[in-house]
């Protein structure tokens, strides 16, 4: 399940929780920009997100194709290539 394929109902459902655990994940200034970018772009048409919520739906949307594919999902093919 990408983009389009996520059951996008079930991960509105998931960040209307708010998470009380911790994962750090270390970014490139790169990345970090981008994820900016994306903050201040939605800031200019008048949707509040964070970084955090941004981080949280490409998560969820990973854990749901994982959870729909299992090793065919993007998750499974990108960590075979980085492995092997």
């Amino acid at each position: 399940m990408l983009a389009g394929e996520t059951d996008l109902a079930t991960v509105r459902k998931t960040l209307k929780f708010i998470g009380k655990e911790v994962l750090y994940v270390r970014l490139t200034q790169e990345e970090k920009n981008q994820v900016s970018d994306i903050e201040y772009t939605y800031h200019r048409q008048g949707i509040k997100t964070s970084g955090n919520e941004i981080g949280r739906i490409a998560l969820n949307v990973l854990l749901a194709d994982y959870k729909a594919h299992g090793e065919h999902s993007i998750l499974a093919k990108i960590l075979t290539e980085l492995h092997t």
